[in-house]
């Protein structure tokens, strides 16, 4: 109890943080609606519906799912790794742990920290994809939205604590996050649909962390019927996300790195 309750108050500390930085919330929030008005405005005139494993969705819903999703790995994977980085090599995390408090609320409150930004953002983005474009979601894509969301916050912040032991400076998490997340979103749908991509990278792009779950995010927005929820991305972000925790759990260090 009392571990939740500090690590509640952790996430607060956080969330009064973000809401203070300029720069996060632009990047974090005002970056994938300027991309999902920019690529709507260039494309959605042009392709009504694009094809995405054998059904065709709408351009609007395309975009909507692959932007947010996108989104959301930029906030929690780089998220969390320059926050521990920055932390770690501040001096910060080895000051944390020789407190009472326990050790893990720092991470815990980040994590949460994490999933309530982004599900601000899901909420931003399908605002403005329904009062500006007139995105109707199902009723059952709700759900499946949040449960891809708790499964994306949990694989994004693994992967991204996973990471920590390799990075030494903030400077070069802030490179490495970002770098990684575009690259990612251009062969896992995001950014360019499916067709324009040859096989051999859809089959790959298929098994790395960020193409399942945009898939998951589009057929849950645009497909009604069904529960919204496909097994693929539970089985591939789950892999990444478990082994990810467990190298994090191996390699985590609280001691600067810097030498």
């Amino acid at each position: 109890m009392r571990f939740a309750r500090l690590s509640l108050r952790q996430a607060q500390y956080n969330l009064v943080a973000y809401t203070r930085s300029a720069r996060t919330v632009i990047f974090g929030v005002l970056m994938p609606v300027g991309f999902l008005a920019l690529f709507n405005s260039v494309f959605g005139g042009k392709f009504k519906t694009i094809p995405v494993e054998g059904h065709d969705i709408s351009t609007i819903a395309f975009y909507t799912g692959g932007l947010t999703t996108y989104g959301v790995m930029l906030g929690t994977f780089t998220g969390i790794l320059v926050a521990i980085v920055g932390a770690r090599e501040a001096g910060w995390l080895k000051r944390f742990r020789g407190t009472p408090m326990p050790s893990g609320v720092f991470l815990a409150g980040e994590i949460l920290y994490l999933f309530v930004t982004s599900l601000g953002l899901i909420i931003v983005m399908l605002a403005v994809s329904h009062f500006g474009y007139s995105l109707s979601l199902p009723a059952h894509a709700y759900l499946a939205i949040f449960c891809y969301t708790v499964l994306g916050v949990f694989a994004f912040s693994a992967m991204g604590l996973a990471l920590t032991r390799l990075i030494t400076t903030s400077e070069m998490a802030g490179s490495v996050g970002p770098f990684t997340v575009v690259i990612l979103s251009f062969v896992s749908g995001v950014f360019l649909a499916p067709n324009l991509l040859p096989q051999w990278l859809l089959t790959f792009s298929s098994y790395l962390p960020l193409e399942p779950i945009v898939s998951g995010m589009q057929h849950a927005i645009a497909l009604p019927g069904g529960s919204g929820l496909q097994l693929r991305p539970f089985i591939v972000l789950g892999v990444w996300g478990v082994v990810s925790f467990v190298i994090a759990q191996s390699n985590f260090t609280w001691e600067p790195q810097r030498h």
